[in-house]
């Protein structure tokens, strides 16, 4: 139900395109009746509960089998509301003396001509409830699907929890499209189910008992491949994964979308371009008159690579601080690969630690003789970032080669390759 996110209504006089994908296997042939019959429907209903109209698109069943995807929408012209809908039922239907198999998607319900119809934009089925996907150019709804936003699915193909998880898998070019939740209500008087007591984690379905100046703390797990990091430097931002918590002044059906803040927060990915799955977070301070809250998983408009997503948790932490802040939790040491790799002249070498305490980082020649110590200090929990400059101790630089680079930090040790160019 898309009303308590983008608007409360589907709006007259505005030229409708809509309509659904499908493809048949081994049905009945030649109908005759509405029982033998498989179509889909598009209700329209007034705010009292009468219906004004209904689109009904019939399924072609003078074969048995389609060869592959067929696409039905309405023509020009074809549908314009007489008057708002309140709500509006699509419903795929399967008479009962129908046979066969059918498969519908990317279900389109966009305005034409940049009418807005209040439209959804939740086209494809395989999305969760209580999730939509913002997809480009306009959202998806409008049934084009080829600006690389066509690969955000749900995958087994890696889980931090249980069996799957979101994937993102952006090609090169700008872009701009996201996965968010619906609103969550932010219910201070309720039975406490996100507890006052900090550090107590629950799912982002749990905001009671969080009120205006309450700060949370909203987490997700992440993996990411085939990154570019060296981009991100350059360009910025653009170039990030973001969390974007939103808050809203509505909640609720029919109330409308309502929101009043928002802030793409980047999320800063280790100088590497691949990691396994690590927990990163932002802190956000509950906005005056804020009463729901919903959360958007943000790849920005110039990223490229892939990411998996899973787990994403809100926690209330106190009331400590006045803005937002970004971190990443590591769970488990980690030495990632360096970046660039080959290199010339310089490379960015990256490590996680769970905690704090003294950490080594040193650079080897291929007969383990020691050529660098990049680092050799105290240092606290997080993801941190060192430079080599293809130099030695005594600050000359090094012939091309391989060099191996080692990590040591409490009983934690890891050692990699890397190779110089010249």
């Amino acid at each position: 139900n898309m009303v308590d996110l983008w608007s409360d209504r589907h709006f007259k006089d505005v030229d409708i395109k809509m309509g659904v994908s499908y493809k048949t296997s081994g049905v009945n042939v030649n109908p005759t009746t509405d029982d033998q019959k498989w179509w889909v429907s598009y209700s329209f209903y007034r705010e009292d509960g009468s219906m004004i109209g209904e689109k009904k698109f019939e399924l072609d069943q003078t074969t048995a089998s389609t060869s592959g995807w067929i696409e039905d929408t309405t023509t020009v012209g074809e549908i314009i509301l007489p008057e708002d809908s309140y709500t509006t039922i699509i419903r795929f239907v399967g008479g009962k003396d129908a046979t066969g198999t059918v498969w519908t998607d990317n279900y389109v319900f966009v305005g034409r001509a940049g009418g807005w119809a209040g439209q959804d934009w939740n086209t494809q089925l395989g999305v969760p409830t209580g999730w939509f996907y913002w997809l480009p150019p306009i959202g998806g709804n409008d049934g084009v699907l080829d600006s690389g936003y066509e690969n955000t699915i749900i995958t087994d193909e890696a889980a931090y929890y249980g069996k799957n998880s979101l994937k993102f898998d952006i090609p090169k070019g700008s872009r701009d499209g996201f996965v968010g939740t619906r609103k969550f209500a932010i219910d201070g008087a309720g039975t406490s189910s996100l507890s006052k007591t900090s550090g107590e984690s629950k799912d982002i379905t749990s905001l009671k008992d969080v009120m205006p100046g309450d700060v949370i703390r909203i987490s997700i797990w992440i993996k990411g491949e085939n990154l570019e990091p060296d981009s991100a430097a350059a360009v910025g931002d653009s170039w990030s994964v973001a969390l974007t918590p939103m808050f809203h002044n509505t909640v609720g059906n029919n109330a409308g979308f309502g929101d009043f803040w928002a802030s793409d927060i980047p999320l800063v990915f280790p100088k590497t371009s691949s990691f396994d799955w690590m927990q990163f977070y932002v802190d956000v301070t509950v906005q005056e008159g804020a009463k729901a809250l919903s959360i958007r998983l943000h790849p920005l408009g110039r990223f490229q690579g892939t990411v998996y997503m899973d787990a994403l948790e809100i926690k209330k932490i106190g009331s400590e601080i006045t803005g937002v802040e970004n971190q990443v939790l590591p769970v488990d040491y980690a030495l990632f690969q360096n970046y660039p790799n080959p290199f010339n002249p310089t490379t960015l070498i990256s490590y996680a630690l769970p905690r704090s305490g003294s950490v080594t980082l040193k650079i080897y020649d291929m007969l383990g003789r020691e050529v660098k110590t990049l680092v050799n200090a105290e240092q606290n929990s997080g993801v941190n970032t060192v430079q080599w400059n293809g130099d030695n101790n005594s600050g000359s630089r090094v012939s091309s080669g391989t060099y191996i680079y080692m990590i040591k930090a409490g009983e934690f040790t890891q050692a990699k390759k890397m190779i110089l160019l010249k």
